[in-house]
């Protein structure tokens, strides 16, 4: 006789293998963390619809195709809607966290990288970030409602262009942005992350609507440049003051309920601790390291940013695990656990999609 197990076991067995497996060791490129999800959404109806709130919970468009597709999917559902099929699921509400970036598709792998890492053709190629175009705001132009109904937002500078140029000459002609038909500025983000810090900054400052209701800003640190920097606040020999013209940036005036602007950086030990690490393995092939979070209460810095106290130079190091209030509106955070970096190779989104980079 066979064994049949209750429907509702099946279901909890579905629900819990569709989990995306953001901590996977292969790389996302080899593995896609959904698969296992996108294998079961074929299964039935049900169980489709059963798994996809935490299939959909935390969304990574980690290249420009992914955006595309993701764009795709929202407008078969907009159509699904429409023809009112059992198979409509509404995305904007299940979806909390988002990722939106395509550096993947213009930065040097480390693996390909020539001998010659000083070549004017390596670096240009490294920060090379191809201009605003049709197909990106397409694409944002569909993801709109979403990106505005997700508590947690990560994105780099030229989507980030296209997210506030859209709502704000929506916003400015009173065009609907369909989400729930509100008169007042339909924006959810609490939490906005930022891929590397952004040069031109000052554009934001002159569209502030999808800026102006943020309370928290992150910034990840671009491992290429500024690993070093952050490596001395790690080993508590440089102080985090130099993060302050970060802060101070005139486009984030426009943020006028930020809360706390927080900088993230792999936690590294200093270069003479060769036990810790190979700094050569993490210029090249990648480490595993814990993730720190320096975060400054914005409200106390814009009170008098020039008296701010930003704690003796020399401090003590965070250990992992731990967090530490340095002074009156500074602390430091480091996680328990570890995710892969390496510096010539833009690997934040391992970290983002774990949850390492929040606060």
């Amino acid at each position: 006789m066979e064994l049949q197990l209750p429907i509702e076991i099946i279901l909890t067995i579905c629900k819990n293998a569709a989990q995306p497996t953001f901590s996977q060791r292969e790389k996302y490129d080899i593995k896609n963390p959904y698969s296992t999800a996108l294998s079961l959404c074929l299964v039935s109806r049900l169980v489709r619809r059963i798994i996809l709130p935490d299939f959909l919970h935390t969304i990574l468009l980690r290249r420009r195709h992914s955006a595309k597709k993701f764009a795709n999917a929202l407008l078969m559902q907009k159509a699904y809607a429409e023809e009112k099929s059992d198979l409509f699921f509404d995305y904007t509400s299940a979806v909390q966290r988002m990722w939106i970036s395509d550096v993947f598709d213009y930065v040097v792998y480390a693996e390909a990288r020539s001998e010659d890492q000083d070549s004017p053709f390596f670096w240009q190629t490294r920060y090379w970030v191809q201009n605003k175009d049709e197909e990106r705001a397409r694409n944002i132009s569909v993801l709109l409602p979403v990106i505005l109904a997700a508590a947690e937002l990560a994105v780099d500078a030229p989507h980030l262009e296209h997210i506030t140029d859209i709502v704000q000459d929506a916003w400015s002609s009173r065009t609907d942005l369909n989400v729930g038909g509100h008169l007042s500025f339909p924006g959810k983000t609490k939490n906005l992350t930022i891929l590397c810090k952004v040069e031109h900054s000052y554009y934001f400052g002159s569209r502030p609507l999808f800026l102006a209701s943020i309370p928290h800003l992150t910034y990840l640190i671009d491992l290429a440049e500024h690993s070093d920097i952050f490596r001395g606040i790690s080993c508590g020999v440089n102080s985090p003051h130099m993060v302050s013209p970060w802060i101070n940036d005139n486009a984030w005036n426009a943020i006028k309920s930020l809360e706390t602007f927080s900088v993230v950086y792999p936690h590294l030990p200093p270069l003479h601790d060769f036990k810790s690490i190979s700094y050569d393995a993490y210029a090249t092939r990648g480490i595993d390291l814990h993730v720190e979070r320096l975060t400054v209460s914005a409200t106390l810095f814009n009170q008098d940013p020039g008296s701010f106290s930003w704690g003796p130079a020399w401090f003590p190091v965070t250990d992992p695990g731990n967090k530490r209030i340095q002074s009156d509106g500074l602390s430091f955070e480091v996680t328990r656990d570890k995710t892969h970096f390496s510096q010539y190779f833009y690997s934040w989104d391992k970290a983002w999609a774990c949850g390492l980079t929040n606060g």
